[in-house]
């Protein structure tokens, strides 16, 4: 999911407050989901990257 890029919500022609509202809200949670996403990769690759700089560092 990290490496698609996020969906933002796009808001019809003529929006209504309730098209605003709704909107907004989708935003918000599409923006929380992309950062967790982004975080959890970059937690991944930083985790992996350790790991092989010990294997390396073990190795004879």
């Amino acid at each position: 999911m990290a490496q698609m890029p996020c969906r933002l919500d796009r808001l019809p022609e003529a929006p209504t407050v309730g098209d605003l509202e709704s909107s907004y809200l989708a935003r918000g949670l599409a923006l929380a989901e992309c950062d967790a996403a982004r975080r959890l990769a970059v937690e991944t690759l930083l985790a992996e990257r350790a790991l092989l700089d010990r294997w390396r560092t073990a190795s004879p």
